[in-house]
């Protein structure tokens, strides 16, 4: 019954990482200050990192966190959690996603249609000192698989340092839990909150998307797009807006295809810039 989270012989995330000295080829004189970091089960080339970086092994990570899902929530739960990992192809990031579906509540439209929410995690993790240990807690929406990361309250972020443990994101990970009634709560005010007048809805989408910046170019006009699609199941609404936003950092259909060189992880680094617009004062 809980083979989803104690079997991790085929889990993509759990591979190992070596480090050895950095040695120069013409006078194998040795950089004393740097590593080198390798997949230690197919012997590939990840990065050059300080001496002093602290290599966070996934298995560090997800391990406990699996045994914290374990001891907090039913069998029954756990029996029906999705897991969904992604590595990029140079082993330098990767994302572990688990859906709760038994977790969930539903937010209903002044049309009369619902849309239900479920509880999701994501651990990231890198392996190139450019990053931080983050375990986003989000929810995500049943009714087309909009993937939410709710807000800073909900990110929580270590750094790979000499003095790291898991132990604050077993913490965050029981108050996510706490929070998960009050994010649908506020989902339902979105909901309610009408719009009256679509050009304020266009105008947020262009200063979000910074319309001057022309790799973004016509993102906005797509956003508005989308939200005009989805207020014919939602309403005019705070509500659709937020899932205007969602549906682009969840999909690669309809005008959302990733721009010039992307993998796996395209769509989680998406969720990542999305997080920062709906934290936004705009």
């Amino acid at each position: 019954m809980l083979d989803n989270l104690t079997n991790t012989t085929d889990r993509k995330a759990f591979f190992n990482i070596s480090s050895q000295p950095v040695i120069g080829s013409f006078d194998s004189t040795s950089a004393a200050d740097k590593k080198m970091l390798t997949n230690a089960d197919t012997g590939e080339y990840i990065a050059v990192v300080n001496d002093c970086y602290r290599v966070v092994e996934n298995h560090e990570l997800l391990i406990p966190l699996h045994n914290q899902m374990i001891k907090y929530f039913d069998p029954c739960v756990i029996e029906d959690v999705k897991i969904k990992d992604v590595v990029s192809p140079s082993y330098r990031a990767s994302f572990s996603e688990y859906v709760f579906p038994k977790i969930n509540r539903e937010v209903g439209y002044s049309n009369g249609n619902k849309t239900t929410i479920g509880l999701r995690f994501i651990m990231k993790n890198t392996f190139d000192g450019g990053g931080c240990v983050v375990l986003y807690s989000g929810d995500i929406d049943f009714f087309c698989t909009n993937g939410r990361i709710v807000g800073e309250y909900d990110v929580t972020k270590r750094r790979h340092t000499r003095n790291f443990t898991v132990d604050g994101f077993i913490t965050a990970f029981e108050k996510s839990i706490e929070r998960f009634n009050w994010t649908l709560d506020l989902y339902q005010k979105y909901a309610d909150a009408k719009i009256t007048n679509t050009y304020d809805v266009r105008k947020l989408f262009e200063t979000l998307t910074n319309k001057k910046d022309q790799s973004r170019k016509g993102l906005s006009d797509r956003l508005f797009a989308q939200y005009i699609s989805e207020t014919l199941d939602r309403g005019s609404s705070v509500f659709s807006v937020m899932s205007a936003l969602t549906y682009y950092s969840s999909h690669t259909d309809y005008g959302f295809s990733p721009r010039g060189k992307s993998d796996d992880t395209t769509l989680y680094a998406r969720q990542e810039r999305v997080s920062n617009w709906l934290g936004s004062k705009v």
